[in-house]
């Protein structure tokens, strides 16, 4: 998979994560990315304090989604393909992407511009689980867009969607 489209993923789930935190629009009960979080987990993880943060709340977010679209033959952001996952978890462990991707959450409204943005002209509205189709990494740019859109639309509706992949059959 394209490093480009890696640092997307990342970020998506990044800002996604930040803003379905209890601080910001409460879809789950955690606030990992919060900086005094992050200095807590500076005294346990010296060195991994922000791969601590990353895995703990794509794991509130993930069980969040999995409830609702259910565990099977789906995948959806914080639930990939093990080879999409390494590549992330790689991608959030390099030093100097750690502080950037910081920089898109200072704010719930920053947080929402970085999502619009990856979002661009895509348009993908709906409420509960969205089916976006099978997952398909050529295509990843393109559903990338999609998803940031359908999170858009549901923080700025106070609605929560949940938008995922069908596994190949």
């Amino acid at each position: 998979m394209h490093k480009e489209i890696v640092n997307k993923l990342a970020l998506l789930r990044y800002v996604v994560g930040y803003l379905g935190e209890k601080n910001q629009n409460a879809w789950w009960p955690s606030n990992f990315l919060n900086p005094s979080t992050k200095k807590m987990l500076e005294f346990t993880f010296p060195r991994t304090a922000a791969l601590a943060q990353y895995e703990a709340v794509s794991a509130a977010a993930a069980k969040i989604h999995d409830e609702a679209i259910g565990v099977g033959k789906s995948f959806h952001l914080f639930r990939l393909p093990e080879f999409i996952e390494k590549s992330l978890v790689l991608e959030i462990q390099g030093t100097s992407n750690n502080s950037s991707l910081e920089s898109y959450i200072e704010s719930k409204e920053l947080a929402m511009n970085t999502l619009s943005d990856l979002a661009g002209s895509a348009s993908l509205n709906g409420e509960g689980p969205i089916n976006i189709g099978l997952i398909d990494d050529t295509q990843m740019e393109q559903f990338i867009a999609q998803i940031a859109s359908a999170y858009v639309q549901a923080f700025n509706n106070s609605k929560k969607a949940f938008p995922y992949f069908k596994g190949e059959s």
